[in-house]
């Protein structure tokens, strides 16, 4: 994974991105208690896009559709995943203006009591055809046991 800090046009797509992410998850978690950080994790390879944002409430890492004190139905949760896409595929698509490859995994974790941001980027092909594992996976490859079970 590489942390991206600076100020070139390349960094400016992935703080663009993250900025978009964090905040689509600031707003879900409006009125929700106790969330102590958001995480936002995104993978795109080989023309699959898997995305996801992640709550940590009360210590504990939780999908949306689990987060306590907000409306966390289907159609709130399929909404924030198609924002999510889109911002994605805006980034993709600004990767491509610039010649630049785009990065095929992103891992967002904002801490909300202070404000703290952590972004690192892979360009490492992890889930691409000759592999055997799901991008879903990858999210308990950074978040390690602290990762909700898959759903």
């Amino acid at each position: 994974m590489e942390h991206v800090t600076g100020h070139t046009a390349e960094q400016q797509v992935v703080d663009a991105l993250a900025s978009a992410w964090v905040s689509l998850g600031l707003e879900y978690a409006t009125g929700a208690p106790d969330v102590t950080a958001i995480y936002a994790y995104g993978a795109s390879e080989d023309g699959s896009t898997f995305v996801e944002t992640l709550f940590e409430q009360n210590g504990t890492i939780t999908h949306p559709s689990r987060l306590r004190g907000v409306d966390a139905s289907d159609a709130r949760v399929d909404r924030l995943h198609e924002l999510m896409f889109e911002d994605l595929r805006a980034a993709r698509a600004r990767f491509a203006e610039l010649g630049v490859p785009a990065p095929t995994e992103y891992r967002i974790r904002y801490d909300c009591a202070a404000g703290r941001l952590q972004v690192d980027i892979s360009r490492e092909s992890r889930f691409g055809p000759d592999s055997d594992r799901l991008m879903e996976e990858g999210i308990a490859d950074w978040l390690g046991g602290r990762a909700p079970r898959l759903l």
